[in-house]
């Protein structure tokens, strides 16, 4: 195969004289520009040196680079290290040489260092709770908005007994966030359950999260409110805000004009939620239960003198046989005279008609609402508005925005100057200075050059191999196998 491309070259008609210098000339021109096209594109594009979760110390990095002789760059929105693309394995190299490599905090690697003979049980725990503190900062690490964390546990040892008065686990993670990043509550949620369904027996109460500036992200979260409790309130707030600007700029738009007027509204919101119960009685009382009762006892009196005689039954004359009755019951009353004893008692129970009600407040009570508002008085509305129709204006704003003077609301209305926004200055690149402009250009030049080596490689070739008519040349013959030069 390599022969018969050798040989197919030798066989290629070369042009002689100018024409041949000419040629040789355009391809090298053709063939340096491609080159140079082919490194800028390659060479232009700058690339991160490292990944954004890797913290490496940066005056060292660029101290190496700096002796390397790497030109490099330094993002101004995140602080991130760039180096040419074609530079990159070469500055990592170099890195890695040097013995420059991310600084992550140490994890479960402690527990694979060898122990010395004889290492006590709190070297031990304190090995292990530094492991986990590791562990759980690589992890918050993670996470977009972090760039550094720390994480600090207070364990509670396992007690033996039922009732122990041993405090319970708990956790502080202090979070460093880039420039410009925050956190919003569904991630500082992701970190307190993270940490505490990592240790065993720790609630997510326990869990503090605190960023550089001292902020508590947590607190909403300590409070006892659940993340869709705080999610739920920052809309209630939300939708109040929106709901009290639409009212008012719906009115001050058909009477001042649209551009005229600037709306503020600061509702403060109660987010406690309570349960009531209710308990309420008929005014009239009905007897539910009535029990009435007599009792009547007879008892024999003690009579006689205190000792045994007077236990002995009395020996009673006979009756006379012609005696009547009546006078032999009356002699026996006589002889044992008895006491006779009522008692009577009745007893009422009165109801009252009872209604119990379980009420559930959700929340979210309006407790003040301050309104603020800005009248532009260049607008052809303000220009000879009067006092009184200034404080008629105040009125229709407050009854618009449901102001309530008796729990505290305010509303504030002022005419005044407005003042026109500067222009934010952007930057102008020049045409080549487009990112894209280069882009096309690059992928532009390329096809360009492309085509122009084509046609100078056909059309100059072509003319430089047209036989020669006049004597002194040579003469070109055509064959059946192709063009054969003769001198």
């Amino acid at each position: 195969m390599l022969n018969k491309i050798k040989t197919q070259l030798a066989a290629l008609p070369l042009p002689q004289g100018k024409h041949k210098k000419w040629l040789i000339a355009a391809a090298a021109v053709l063939l340096t520009g491609a080159i140079v096209a082919s490194l800028w594109r390659s060479g232009g594009g700058y690339v991160a040196l490292y990944g954004a979760q890797e913290n490496l110390p940066t005056g060292q990095v660029v101290e190496v680079l700096g002796a390397e002789n790497i030109a490099y760059r330094i993002n101004p929105d995140n602080g991130q290290i760039l180096v040419a693309e074609n530079k990159l394995s070469k500055a990592r190299m170099a890195l890695a040489a040097k013995g420059i490599s991310a600084a992550l905090p140490e994890g479960y690697e402690l527990m694979d260092k060898e122990e010395m003979l004889g290492s006590s049980q709190f070297v031990q725990n304190v090995r292990y709770k530094r492991s986990l503190e590791g562990e759980l900062s690589k992890s918050i690490m993670g996470l977009e908005p972090v760039e550094l964390a720390r994480v600090h546990l207070g364990l509670s040892e396992a007690s033996s007994f039922v009732m122990s008065n041993k405090p319970e686990s708990s956790a502080s993670v202090i979070v460093q966030l880039r420039h410009g990043k925050t956190l919003d509550e569904s991630q500082v949620a992701a970190i307190v359950q993270l940490v505490s369904g990592s240790v065993p027996g720790m609630k997510a109460s326990s869990v503090r999260v605190v960023d550089q500036a001292g902020n508590l992200l947590s607190e909403g979260l300590q409070n006892g409110g659940s993340l869709a409790g705080i999610r739920q309130a920052n809309d209630v707030v939300q939708r109040m805000k929106m709901d009290t600007e639409k009212n008012i700029s719906g009115l001050l738009t058909s009477l001042v004009g649209s551009n005229n007027f600037r709306i503020s509204v600061a509702p403060q919101v109660d987010m406690s939620s309570v349960e009531e119960t209710q308990e309420r009685l008929g005014k009239d009382a009905r007897v539910s239960d009535e029990n009435i009762s007599q009792e009547n006892v007879t008892n024999e009196l003690a009579i006689g003198v205190p000792g045994s005689l007077s236990n002995r039954p009395t020996n009673q004359p006979p009756a006379a046989a012609n005696a009547p009755a009546n006078a032999n019951a009356n002699r026996a009353q006589a002889a044992n005279p008895q006491s006779l004893s009522s008692r009577n008692s009745e007893q009422r129970k009165y109801a009252y008609d009872r209604d119990i009600r379980h009420i559930r407040h959700p929340g979210y009570q309006l407790e003040k609402l301050r309104v603020a508002i800005a009248l532009n008085q260049t607008a052809p509305a303000l220009a000879k508005i009067t006092p009184e129709k200034l404080a008629g204006l105040t009125r229709l704003v407050e009854d618009a925005a449901g102001i309530d003077k008796a729990r505290g609301d305010s509303l504030t209305l002022d005419v005044m100057a407005f003042t026109e926004p500067e222009a934010t200055a952007f930057p102008v690149l020049k045409w080549w200075q487009d990112p894209h402009m280069q882009y096309w250009g690059q992928t532009g030049g390329i096809g360009l050059l492309a085509l122009l080596t084509l046609l100078f490689w056909r059309t100059p070739g072509r003319a430089a191999l047209q036989p020669a008519r006049s004597g002194g040349g040579r003469g070109c013959e055509r064959t059946t196998t192709g063009e054969r030069y003769a001198a």
